[in-house]
């Protein structure tokens, strides 16, 4: 007996399932939760749209090195790794559903029902995509944050950028052209995942953008 070939949709979650950077929002949370006020104001400051924002956004094109991010992850060292995991449960619970973009979530249920097996597939730290994971009963791979004796160390153990194919090969334990490969995604770092992709879908807010253009792939716009 033939055994079938495996439909594998990969998902992306930040500006994909969801109009928000799930990482910064998770961070941004936990400190108002607990009440680190300095923690949540300098956060708010560098994440909020402006000229500050914009020169960080700028620095990482340049250098490919996320100040925003890595600014963020700073904030978290000395934390708690279940605290955080307890805050990301209220986030995605609370906070969470209001910043869905539901033309992306009716795909993947389309596309979960004709078969293909959605795995969720984020750059955002993985206690806020486990938890997302959960609640829509999805297998997720996502970037880790370091710790040490259960205390965050304020940096990644493992960072999915640009590495997203080896994650998912690893995940499945063999080549994607080995399996029926699809994904769904706006980032435009996630091109190696594109190139190997049938269906591609490139996620856009308004109208696409301008490298989306060079691939032979479906544009979803909300």
């Amino acid at each position: 007996m033939t055994r079938s070939v495996p439909r594998i949709l990969a998902v992306d979650v930040c500006g994909t399932l969801y109009d928000a950077n799930t990482t910064a929002g998770l961070v941004m949370f936990h400190h108002a939760r607990l009440g680190h006020r300095w923690r949540h104001a300098a956060l708010s400051t560098i994440s909020r749209r402006g000229v500050l924002r914009a020169s960080l956004v700028a620095l990482a094109k340049i250098t490919r090195f996320d100040a925003h991010r890595a600014l963020v992850m700073a904030s978290l060292r000395g934390e708690n790794l279940s605290s955080l995991r307890a805050s990301a449960k209220c986030y995605v619970s609370d906070h969470l559903p209001a910043r869905a973009i539901p033309a992306t979530h009716a795909r993947v249920d389309q596309m979960r029902a004709a078969g293909w097996q959605p795995v969720l597939v984020s750059n955002a730290l993985s206690p806020v995509i486990a938890e997302i994971a959960r609640q829509i009963d999805l297998p997720f791979i996502a970037s880790e944050p370091a710790h040490r004796a259960g205390r965050l160390t304020g940096r990644l153990a493992r960072d999915l950028t640009g590495q997203k194919r080896k994650a998912v090969e690893a995940y499945l334990d063999r080549p994607l052209d080995a399996v029926e490969f699809a994904v769904i995604t706006d980032n435009r770092s996630d091109r190696d995942l594109v190139a190997a992709a049938n269906p591609a879908v490139l996620v856009a807010a308004g109208h696409p953008r301008k490298w989306m253009r060079d691939w032979d792939a479906e544009t979803l716009c909300h």
